[in-house]
């Protein structure tokens, strides 16, 4: 064996000074490293020799003794005042650590079941509330119709007039195609030709009052024989416009010259200063609420701008924009984080106020922060070079915290007078010659960040892009993404030793990586496994139902746990957060755990179907009676901010991912004859925009196929076979395999997929985490008492 001062590396040995540490800390250090088939021997100088079954990888600054790597077997050398001594393990005394343990003074105690604990009341979401609707009758002075307009219509009613229902639209097209049709055209003639007589004298009061929305403008484009009656109560600016009798489908001609007799009315309220009114025409007569709320916001009414076009469910962008303006931040940001519009509002907001956007962009910052999520937080502020510096604090505190995404944190803390000691950490990380999987991945992650970064300090941006640039040619054999790789080395040449980049080899070419054909251990776990997800290749977060969750190491020992009962882990995008649920039939007991502070707090129980299994950091997707909800987890009482579907669309299966929410609904059938079809909607996220509803249609399974495994974008196949189950995972969509994992037995089997990783797990806690995107294996461990 040979020692390793500086770097990774899998040691075989740990030499710990006792001496120098003290026999108590000396016993707990090894404790601490302890894992069956660990012995400890005695060196002659009095230190111990801690030897490891298994290698065990560690970063050598940070051991916790000196770390000896693998060499002839049963021979170690290790350095002493500048010699190497070579010592016969077999030949070392032995010590043995269960002599350290006096059990005398403990009592046994029988201990007997405990009645689970009553589930706490269980919240059930209000819809979410409705935004403010501005009265435009009220506002635009518009009164009862006129006594001319009565007269007119006086004796001219149809039969479904007298009902005051609309009519059916076919209805209408039989009706105008009947011999009734030259009365209908002559009444509607009379209308037509008193209503643009008002509108040419300027009568805007009786014309305003009489006009008809144009069909297609509101109420989803209904027709009516009727003519319209006078508009009674207060146009408020929802998806459908108020009129006394619907809309009237004209022909082209007749509706060209309403549309030219409304846009001429709106220039001219506009002009005489009439600003409520023009809004009126355009928003309720044209159809045009995006124009009328740019007329608002022109002439500085921008609370009624605002209070339109969240009423008329216009861009989000916008309502943040014009929520903003107006002073009511709340709204502004509730709306931004319902929708995912922080971004496309501050792009919005620029060009008309620097300084308002960018304290939208604060908040943006300060709103992820909330959210648990450091790199998020830093990335918000980083376009902007005036919060620069408040970004780099962020950054740093993200690294005191243990936050995630540390290597991308390193990077941006660097920027701006950086700590020796994170800088020293930046070298230390580029210098690894020989990288595992975690090593890359966080080589690669810095120098992809260190692009868009722009350090303070002369020469540090070459000097960190040059070792950045060797890191990756070097992790080279973990790549997959052809393109990628070619990108990142471009950008890191940019801004390298010109000579090194004209020196270094080209890429290698990247062959097909083997089909993995693993298997679970033989034996099953200690504690039994209700979910479990990897977090990072280091980090492996489990829950156990009632006895608790668990965040386990690579090599399967814990290094966290808390008592609290949980069968489902929703885990945030960034890693910081995670929800620990406990499910009591429809009732979801919830607490929140910040993963970098280890804190963990109940915060309520929600009566829910489903809940998605990843959120954002602040908004959680649950399945309820009335639909898909979008539930705020940072206030006291959950309230649901957004909402898609309606209680006659069933969801069945709900899967997300940072970019995008598909479910499998159960809808109403438009087609005769068929009570209900089942589609799978798709929403783009963060906007939740439906972007696809398709038929569903059962995938292409082999004959052995028993079940099929879900989580966000991947899905994978489960065959039997005697006494084991083999999970299939296959490339989307039905591309070529790249692994198979057999479980003994294979009772529960779950998947779970975050970022580039993916963990099977099965009930008797046996867990194996996968690499996906370089198709290889991270972890293979069952779980342990302790």
């Amino acid at each position: 064996m040979t020692a390793a001062f500086r770097g990774r590396v899998e040691a075989r040995a740990l030499v710990l000074a006792a001496a120098l540490l003290g026999e108590a800390e000396a016993r707990a250090r090894v404790l601490e490293l302890w894992r069956p088939g660990t012995t400890v021997r005695l060196l002659p100088d009095g230190d111990w020799l801690l030897l490891f079954a298994e290698p065990m990888s560690l970063r050598a600054e940070h051991a916790p003794g000196l770390p000896l790597a693998a060499g002839p077997t049963g021979r170690i050398e290790v350095p002493r005042a500048g010699e190497t001594r070579t010592y016969d393990t077999d030949a070392l005394p032995e010590i043995d650590p269960a002599q350290w343990l006096d059990l005398d003074d403990y009592a046994v105690h029988a201990l007997s079941p405990l009645e689970p604990p009553e589930p706490a009341p269980a919240v059930v979401l209000p819809p979410p509330a409705p935004a403010a609707a501005p009265d435009l009758r009220a506002t635009a002075g518009v009164g009862e119709t006129s006594a001319s307009a009565q007269r007119l219509r006086a004796g001219m009613t149809t039969p479904a007039d007298d009902r005051h229902e609309p009519v059916d639209g076919l209805l209408v097209q039989l009706a105008l195609r009947s011999p009734l049709a030259g009365w209908l055209r002559g009444r509607h003639e009379r209308y037509l030709q008193q209503l643009t007589r008002q509108f040419e004298d300027r009568s805007w009061d009786r014309a305003l009052r009489d006009a008809v929305a144009l069909a297609g403008s509101g109420a989803g484009g209904r027709t009516t024989l009727r003519l319209p009656g006078h508009r009674t109560g207060p146009l408020r600016p929802a998806n459908s416009v108020t009129s006394g009798g619907g809309v009237i489908q004209y022909g082209s001609s007749s509706y060209g010259h309403l549309q030219r007799l409304y846009r001429e009315a709106a220039e001219s309220l506009e002009k005489e200063g009439r600003i409520q009114e023009a809004a009126f025409v355009l928003a309720d007569l044209l159809g045009l609420p995006e124009d009328a709320a740019a007329l608002l916001e022109r002439h500085g009414r921008i609370r009624a701008a605002a209070e339109l076009a969240d009423g008329r469910g216009l861009d989000p962008a916008l309502v943040v924009r014009l929520w903003w303006r107006a002073g009511q931040r709340e709204r502004a940001l509730e709306v931004a984080r319902a929708r995912g519009a922080f971004a496309a509002a501050i792009d919005r907001l620029g060009p008309l106020d620097q300084r308002d956007a960018l304290r939208l962009r604060l908040a943006w910052s300060a709103d992820r922060y909330a959210a648990g999520d450091h790199l998020g937080a830093v990335e918000a502020a980083w376009p902007e070079p005036e919060l620069r510096p408040g970004a780099v604090s962020l950054a740093r505190q993200g690294l005191d915290s243990e936050a995630p995404g540390r290597p991308a944190l390193l990077a941006y803390a660097l920027a701006r007078r950086p700590d020796p000691a994170h800088l020293d950490e930046a070298r230390a990380l580029l210098a690894i010659t020989h990288p595992d999987e975690a090593d890359w991945r966080a080589q690669r992650v810095f120098a992809r960040t260190l692009c868009v970064t722009e350090p303070e300090t002369p020469g540090l941006k070459r000097e960190l892009s040059s070792a950045a640039l060797r890191a990756v040619l070097r992790g080279a054999r973990h790549e997959t993404d052809k393109a990628a790789r070619a990108q990142l080395v471009k950008s890191l040449r940019k801004h390298a030793d010109p000579l090194l980049g004209a020196d270094l080899a080209q890429l290698p070419h990247l062959g097909e990586r083997p089909t993995l054909h693993l298997s679970a251990e033989s034996e099953p776990g200690r504690l039994p496994v209700e979910d479990a997800v990897a977090l990072s290749p280091n980090a492996l977060l489990t829950a156990h139902g009632e006895l608790g969750v668990r965040l386990l190491g690579r090599d399967g020992r814990v290094r966290a746990r808390w008592d609290v009962p949980a069968h489902r882990l929703v885990v945030a995008d960034h890693g910081g957060t995670a929800l620990l649920v406990a499910e009591h039939a429809d009732v979801r007991d919830i607490w929140r755990l910040d993963l970098s502070t280890r804190r963990v707090r109940r915060w309520t129980a929600l009566r829910v179907r489903e809940l998605a299994s990843s959120y954002d950091g602040s908004l959680l997707t649950v399945v309820d009676e009335d639909g898909i909800a979008f539930v705020e987890t940072r206030s006291e009482q959950p309230r649901a901010l957004w909402r898609e579907l309606d209680r006659d669309h069933r969801v069945e299966r709900l899967e997300r991912t940072g970019d995008s929410l598909t479910a499998v609904v159960l809808a109403p059938s438009a087609v005769p004859g068929r009570a209900t079809t089942r589609e799978v909607w798709r929403w783009e996220l963060p906007s939740v925009t439906l972007r696809s509803r398709s038929p569903l249609r059962d995938p292409r399974l082999p004959a052995d196929t028993v079940d099929v495994l879900y989580d966000g974008d991947v899905t994978a196949a489960v065959v039997a076979a005697e006494n084991s189950r083999t999970v299939r995972l296959d490339e989307p969509p039905g591309g070529r395999r790249w692994a198979s994992v057999t479980f003994p037995g294979g009772a529960g089997l779950r998947l779970r997929a975050f970022g580039e990783l993916v963990t099977l797990h099965d009930a008797s806690g046996r867990i194996v985490v996968l690499d996906a995107e370089r198709r290889a294996l991270v972890a293979n461990l069952r779980t342990r008492l302790g």
